[in-house]
């Protein structure tokens, strides 16, 4: 019996394969310059200086070849906040995260960017209705559960 893709389905769960992704990007991301000069960094500091909660940390921490060095304080418990930056058309006046940190949203004159907060691609463009697209917003909030998002304008 031989079956096509489109009849195969497996269940998948991807938010935890997106957290371990976003994990992975930060991770080089923050630490490019040290691993792109020498590969050993990863186990000789890299991984030592990551966040605690961090799934590199937890998943290769326990192959970390340099017992000489070791951290006494200052290892954070998560990644920070700044990520990365992203040029805008326009200048951003207003920026906010979604409560879930799976967004942010920048306003701008006539337009809100809804950004990826890990690779900064626009996952949305939302703009006001005519009458309000020369107006910079006053305010931008998503609700609790991140699903609506709302916005106030002035002129």
């Amino acid at each position: 019996m031989v079956l096509t893709k489109d009849q195969i389905q497996i269940s998948v769960d991807v938010l935890p394969l997106l957290k371990i992704s976003g994990d992975c990007l930060r991770f080089v991301t923050e630490f490019f310059e040290v691993i792109s000069q020498s590969g050993p960094h990863i186990y000789h500091s890299a991984l030592q200086l990551s966040p605690q909660s961090s799934f590199v940390r937890k998943s290769y921490g326990q192959y970390v070849s340099s017992p000489a060095l070791r951290v006494v304080t200052g290892i954070p418990a998560s990644w920070d906040s700044c990520t990365a930056s992203a040029g805008a058309a326009t200048k951003v006046h207003r920026a906010v995260w979604s409560p879930c940190g799976q967004l942010v949203a920048a306003g701008s004159v006539g337009r809100i960017d809804v950004r990826d907060p890990i690779t900064l691609e626009i996952v949305s463009i939302l703009k006001p209705s005519n009458d309000l697209i020369e107006y910079v917003p006053e305010s931008l909030d998503f609700s609790p559960d991140g699903r609506l998002f709302a916005c106030s304008y002035r002129g």
